[in-house]
């Protein structure tokens, strides 16, 4: 599924991915806070791309869900909610 924002103008990360479990409020949290950033990026339910999941390391995945990968970094969903108080590079990082 790859999901852009429309209101804003396309900033292209085609490599981000944003792990997902089916009914979290705080993945949703995230999607909304990344669709207001005209961030694109590809969400993967945990469950149906555990191997990928795999691949994550273990002290990324001890920040919980939602994970948004981007490039070789990995952010919570507090860091992404952050985004909007200080100035980043979405997409070159």
């Amino acid at each position: 599924m790859f999901k852009s924002s429309s209101s804003r103008p396309k900033k292209l990360c085609l490599d981000s991915i944003l792990f997902i479990l089916p009914g979290c409020n705080k993945c949703k949290k995230a999607e909304s806070k990344l669709r207001e950033l005209g961030v694109s990026y590809q969400v993967y339910n945990i469950f149906e791309h555990r191997a990928l999941f795999q691949s994550v390391p273990v002290e990324n995945k001890n920040q919980g869900l939602p994970l948004l990968k981007m490039k070789e970094n990995y952010y919570s969903l507090n860091e992404v909610l952050e985004w909007n108080k200080q100035p980043v590079s979405l997409c070159n990082k």
